[in-house]
């Protein structure tokens, strides 16, 4: 079973009526997965730095399906390959982009950095090894909504159990963008803080 199918049913089994799949999402663009059994080793969390709102209340314009589209959409198209395997709009849909590497983590390293250095990635090379997942989000301050953070929670039991590989520890944290570089500060929240939204 290719780690497509293996990724499609396990977001079947977590993410019922949630999920959009792209165009091509299952197509290799840039290069197989590096990590253990050609699967990727971890999930990076990234936001967007842009959405149609910072309000959490689930009723606001901007928390609707459809209101962020455009950000969706150039995540999808802007690059020759897409810019995230996954976008996390604030009405809690996810977005696939791709199954397999694209851009988004960029130069950086995890060089003495606990528990990430344990993932074994090289510098710079996190693209071939991590899922990255962009969510929706203004970025100025803690706005996740909390339908974003219950997909967030069955977008990581899903790809974990995918991948097969993750260690236990890793199904309660995932690294962000800030842990391999210090030029990003995303995401605005603690790992701490992300570790209390997933369920053991």
């Amino acid at each position: 079973m290719s780690y497509a199918d293996r990724l499609q049913n396990e977001l079947k089994k977590e993410l019922p009526g949630k999920v959009v799949y792209f165009k091509d999402w299952r197509k290799v663009r840039r290069v197989p997965w590096r990590g253990p059994k050609k699967r990727p080793a971890a999930l990076m969390l990234h936001h967007t730095a842009a959405a149609a709102t910072e309000s959490t209340d689930p009723r606001a314009k901007g928390n609707q399906k459809g209101a962020n589209n455009g950000v969706i959409n150039y995540i999808q198209t802007h690059y020759k390959v897409p810019a995230a395997n996954f976008t996390l709009d604030r009405d809690g849909t996810l977005y696939v982009h791709s199954a397999y590497p694209v851009w988004h983590a960029g130069v950086g390293s995890f060089r003495g950095k606990e528990p990430w250095n344990r993932l074994g990635i090289p510098d710079d090379a996190a693209n071939d090894y991590l899922l990255g997942v962009e969510i929706m989000s203004k970025g100025l301050k803690r706005d996740f909504t909390a339908a974003q953070k219950a997909t967030l929670n069955g977008l990581i039991r899903a790809s974990a159990r995918a991948s097969d590989t993750w260690l236990p520890t890793w199904l309660v944290g995932r690294p962000q963008h800030k842990d391999w570089t210090e030029r990003k500060i995303d995401t605005r929240y603690t790992n701490e803080e992300i570790k209390r939204w997933i369920k053991a």
